[in-house]
């Protein structure tokens, strides 16, 4: 019989856990992101940009219209468009005081996965860490994947899956 210990250190068991500790860091970032934002702030950003991109279109439909009463109309709304912009530029910067937890955070993970940080050794690591953590079986014959290219690829997902379940989708405008 072999050990829960043994099992993930190979696949399917390492598969599971490289997804299930990229799952987990996704929801921590998401959750200290929302507790360092708050649900107003994204909304308010989300409104922001709404303003924006519809000033955005009422522009370009002025412009190639030529239509002088839209024009004046625009005109008029530039300013404030503008502090908008600025606003939400400030808004976003200070969401980088989140940087360096985040990066804390992924090097003591990168650390439990490797045994490695920043090239020193600090234990010995696990033997899937060198090892073919994933195959992806879509592409004729299994595409083996290791442990760095099988995070990223969770990692993204997971990271995109948990910023639209917590409504963090500042990016896009809607």
């Amino acid at each position: 019989m072999v050990s829960p210990w043994e099992w993930l250190m190979e696949p399917p068991g390492s598969t599971l856990l490289i997804l299930g500790v990229s799952i987990l860091f996704s929801l921590t970032i998401s959750l200290l992101n929302r507790f360092f934002a708050g649900k107003r702030d994204v909304n308010q950003l989300k409104a922001w940009q709404k303003e924006i991109a519809e000033w955005e279109a009422e522009s370009k439909r002025a412009k190639r219209t030529g239509d002088k009463r839209l024009l004046r109309k625009v005109k008029k709304q530039e300013k404030r468009i503008q502090q908008l912009r600025s606003q939400m530029a400030s808004q976003s910067l200070g969401q980088l005081k989140l940087m360096p937890i985040s990066m804390l955070l992924f090097f003591l993970i990168w650390l439990g996965l490797t045994g490695n940080i920043l090239g020193l050794e600090v234990f010995p690591p696990p033997p899937f860490t060198y090892g073919v953590v994933a195959w992806l079986p879509w592409f004729g014959n299994p595409l083996p994947l290791y442990l760095f290219q099988w995070y990223i690829l969770c990692s993204i997902t997971a990271s995109a899956l948990t910023t639209r379940l917590f409504g963090q989708q500042m990016g896009a405008s809607e």
